[in-house]
């Protein structure tokens, strides 16, 4: 017998990876079988009935969809210029009141990567006092910078319709407001976000939006030191941590770096390395093509190391404690 992936058989009924492992784990899928950590699913097997769109369908009988009503708004104006983002906020449908006033920043793209929607938090954050400018005009997919910022796998299975999550990314603030905004002006500021994308369907399982969200995991602004060792880690978290080398880019002593390192953040570079570490381990944790020992490897770690502990320490369980609870989700 003939035998695909995970992945493989997600793309070919239009699921995302943690779905269909799901399926795999609750015995729907006919003939599947497990190797390892892997599952192996039958070429021809079919593709199961998905009970939660049904729950789904039902409440969408009961009560239109607001998400269907945002999608006819795009539909009816997409060949009459600039998307009238205005028309949507005067709209007295619950949700979009929530996505307005929503505090995080979030931005609704079609499934092209058209971008349809940002909320107040948004244009705010990439200083935008003019939407008009932004819709229908900016594309994500289209973005030359995905790949550098270290997002454009994350991104593409968004759009392939996984909801995924990216944990503790350096936001390329300054490049967004050059690229997105419509103030010029410099700032020194170093933003991480957690970012999630969650694809939304219409009553077809077809896919009409993917929505973006980002939380703030942590901000600095300040030294210019601090920002460069900083960058340095991000840049090199799968390195073996080497405070001669950081301590060498700014032009210190380790002794006087270390020192300035913890008065500005609280923290050695040593325990920033340790967190960049972990919160990158979270997120290979949460791949479940990826076994744990896998998981540890992708972040250049051993599993059988201190980062383990580490890891218990900072986040209350173990790392497989952790995927159970994430995969549970």
């Amino acid at each position: 017998m003939d035998y695909i992936t995970v992945k493989e058989a997600g793309k070919k009924w239009g699921l995302g990876i943690r779905i269909v492992t799901l399926y795999c784990n609750e015995g729907r899928i006919a003939g599947a079988v497990k190797k390892g950590n892997l599952w192996l699913i039958p070429k021809d097997a079919a593709k199961p009935e998905d009970r939660r769109r049904k729950k789904v369908l039902i409440q969408e009988e009961k009560k239109p969809s607001v998400s269907k009503d945002i999608y006819s708004l795009y539909e009816q104006n997409k060949h009459e210029g600039p998307w009238p983002f205005q028309s949507l906020y005067e709209n007295k449908e619950l949700f979009v009141k929530i996505v307005k006033h929503f505090p995080y920043p979030m931005h609704i793209c079609a499934p092209d990567g058209t971008m349809l929607l940002a909320n107040e938090a948004y244009l705010k954050f990439a200083k935008i006092s003019n939407p008009e400018r932004l819709y229908k005009k900016h594309n994500i997919l289209l973005n030359p910078n995905l790949e550098k910022w270290g997002v454009k796998e994350f991104t593409m299975r968004a759009f392939q319709g996984e909801a995924v999550n990216a944990y503790d990314v350096k936001v390329p603030y300054q490049e967004i407001i050059e690229r997105l905004g419509d103030r010029n002006e410099l700032t020194s500021e170093s933003l991480f976000h957690n970012i999630t994308a969650l694809p939304i369907y219409d009553s077809n399982d077809k896919l009409m939006f993917v929505v973006f969200i980002f939380v703030t995991s942590r901000s600095y602004q300040g030294r210019e030191e601090i920002i460069k060792g900083k960058e340095y880690i991000d840049d090199h978290w799968k390195e073996e941590f080497d405070i001669g080398k950081l301590a060498g880019i700014v032009h210190m002593s380790r002794h006087h770096y270390i020192r300035l390192f913890k008065q500005h953040t609280g923290m050695t570079p040593y325990n920033y390395y340790q967190d960049v570490k972990i919160n990158k381990l979270k997120e290979k944790l949460c791949d479940v093509n990826l076994s744990i020992t896998q998981a540890f490897e992708e972040c250049g770690v051993d599993y059988n190391g201190k980062l383990a502990k580490k890891f218990k320490d900072k986040i209350g369980m173990t790392p497989s404690q952790y995927r159970a609870t994430m995969l549970q989700k």
